[in-house]
């Protein structure tokens, strides 16, 4: 990917975010697995990506601010994701688990994300 050019790698793999996100919201097993490692993959490369370009673009005088600010970007996207966790049913009541769309909420918000 770093041969074409490190923005050009954060687009295409946006894009394969946005597939992989979009294919998790199809109400099939294999379909939500496929897309997750999809998306995880995606999430993978432009977290490496994501941080030689904040060192290569910024200002010597913002680089240390916006690494730091990077690195925390980590710890708050898991406490956002436990927060989101707790507007699912509990795991022993299956009933609830199954009549409920909040998964796909879930897992359709980072297509807005991808938005913006």
């Amino acid at each position: 990917m770093m041969k074409f050019g490190r923005r050009r790698a954060l687009l295409i793999q946006a894009a394969f975010g946005i597939v992989g996100v979009t294919i998790t919201l199809i109400p099939n097993f294999y379909a939500i697995i496929f897309g997750r490692i999809l998306y995880g993959f995606s999430c993978g490369v432009i977290a490496v990506v994501t941080a030689r370009l904040v060192e290569e673009t910024m200002p010597l005088k913002l680089v240390s601010l916006m690494s730091a600010l990077y690195c925390v970007s980590f710890p708050l996207g898991s406490f956002f994701s436990d927060l989101l966790a707790s507007i699912l049913p509990a795991d022993t009541d299956t009933a609830a688990l199954k009549a409920t769309n909040n998964t796909m909420i879930i897992f359709g918000l980072p297509l807005l994300l991808y938005a913006v």
